[in-house]
């Protein structure tokens, strides 16, 4: 259904009110109204962005999409997005043009927050100008393409190219450090990128970042540009330029791996669900790994393929991360222990690293008989848990989502800039029930809601954009 809200004075549309909307069985879904007013709940095939360029779309009523319309100046609101037979079709308000000058970038993303690769979009503007593109694996495309001109294709008479070697356009590259002042560095430019060499005195060592930004020989921005920077120590750090023909390097991405409730709450000291630790290992494992979380068919006898938990346990599976129970079933719907949590910690990051392995056990109600005992042990050692002011850790109480926030962002060895969420704080994802900075798990969380690059230093972790 369609909401309107309107100011009672002068009737004029109110922009940017969450309209919450909940049914006789209980089921909600919410909306933030756009510039005329409008929210569209619940989700639907068709939706048109808010001031943040957002829509949400969902193919045959089944598989979510996250859409967000932008061009290299500002994000674009009133695009009517739709979604049929799995391709995504834009049409842009009568403000925005389809103009090399000033291109139009789509970004679509799954109901996880994962980059959706190889959808097909379509954008089309005013003037019935059109362009289609598939996404890429950032679940992206920009459109209009910009093309090179010149050459005509023809030889020439005056000579030989000689030997049918490659020629490499002319790249610009500006690199500054992380005070904003400019670096010289020495570039080596090849077919598929570029290497580029910091001047003695400087290193890769985490206490420095630079902003690099990379253009053509007409000014044009570079996307998807591979760049390699490296120190002479022999240090490198790598990455590919987004759409606005920058990376920051050494920084890592660190992407969301929690999301709230359709009601905007996190709801911190809430019990976690098996289901829902699922999703955050699936996502971490995808992340990691370069993957999709792709649809599945899990072994368990209760878990059924139309329910929004399926595809991240069937994943799970697959790397023998989650176990059931000796009847078949997971039970998904059920609260997780906090020894089940710790286990499955441990399954994640044994697929990517060394495990520290340790019988020292420092709480006096995990007993060696106790089925994890050899995992918290672990943990212990790892110094992801620890246990309350009585010595004991309670491994068979139920975990909240504000610990499993905090233990997750110890195994990613991931910590908030508390310094750059406070400066931003309007601007960060977060949560209508977490206003309260001085809540123990208040950065905590805001660390896992935000996808966001970080460079990594002794003195901790700096989000840089």
């Amino acid at each position: 259904m369609n909401i309107k809200a309107v100011n009672e004075d002068d009737n004029t549309p109110v922009k940017g009110i969450t309209v919450n909307v909940t049914d006789t069985a209980g089921g909600t879904a919410f909306d933030i109204t756009n510039s005329n007013g409008i929210a569209i709940v619940p989700v639907s095939d068709t939706d048109i962005t808010d001031a943040a360029g957002n829509a949400q779309v969902k193919d045959n009523n089944v598989n979510l999409y996250n859409v967000v319309v932008e061009d290299t100046v500002a994000k674009i609101e009133n695009a009517y997005v739709e979604i049929m037979d799995g391709k995504i079709s834009v049409k842009l308000p009568d403000t925005s043009e389809l103009t090399t000058s000033n291109q139009t970038t789509v970004t679509v993303t799954d109901k996880d927050a994962q980059p959706v690769k190889d959808m097909s979009v379509t954008v089309t503007d005013k003037n019935s100008k059109t362009a289609t593109q598939s996404t890429n694996a950032n679940g992206k495309i920009t459109v209009p393409v910009k093309t090179s001109s010149g050459g005509g294709g023809g030889s020439s008479s005056g000579g030989s190219s000689g030997g049918g070697g490659s020629t490499v356009s002319t790249i610009n590259v500006k690199v500054t450090d992380k005070d904003g002042k400019s670096v010289n560095v020495t570039k080596s430019t090849a077919s598929d990128g570029i290497t580029l060499t910091l001047p003695s005195g400087t290193t890769l060592d985490g206490s420095n970042y630079y902003t690099i930004t990379v253009t053509d020989s007409k000014g044009n921005v570079k996307t998807d540009y591979s760049v390699t920077l490296k120190d002479k120590s022999g240090n490198t750090a790598s990455g590919e330029t987004d759409a606005s023909g920058q990376l920051i390097l050494p920084a890592a991405e660190h992407k969301a791996y929690i999301v709230g409730y359709d009601d905007g709450e996190f709801k911190p000291e809430n019990n976690m669900t098996r289901a829902e630790a699922a999703a955050i290992f699936a996502r971490n494992i995808a992340d990691r790994k370069d993957e999709n979380i792709s649809s599945g068919k899990s072994s368990f006898t209760d878990v059924n393929s139309k329910l929004w938990y399926n595809n991240s346990i069937a994943y799970l599976e697959k790397y023998n991360i989650i176990s059931g129970y000796t009847d078949g079933t997971l039970r998904p719907e059920e609260q997780i222990t906090r020894a089940g949590f710790v286990t499955m910690c441990m399954r994640f990051y044994d697929m990517f690293d060394d495990i520290t392995v340790s019988d020292k056990n420092i709480f006096n109600d995990v007993p060696k008989s106790h089925w994890a005992v050899g995992y918290i042990c672990n943990a212990i050692a790892m110094k992801w848990i620890e246990g309350y002011a009585d010595g004991t850790f309670k491994p068979d109480s139920n975990i909240t989502r504000a610990e499993v926030v905090a233990i997750v962002n110890r195994v990613l060895d991931r910590s908030a800039d508390t310094e750059y969420v406070n400066k931003n704080i309007s601007a960060v994802n977060k949560f209508t029930d977490l206003k309260d900075k001085s809540y123990w798990a208040f950065y905590e969380i805001l660390e896992a809601a935000n996808t966001h690059m970080a460079v990594e230093s002794a003195d901790g972790e700096t989000w840089v954009k």
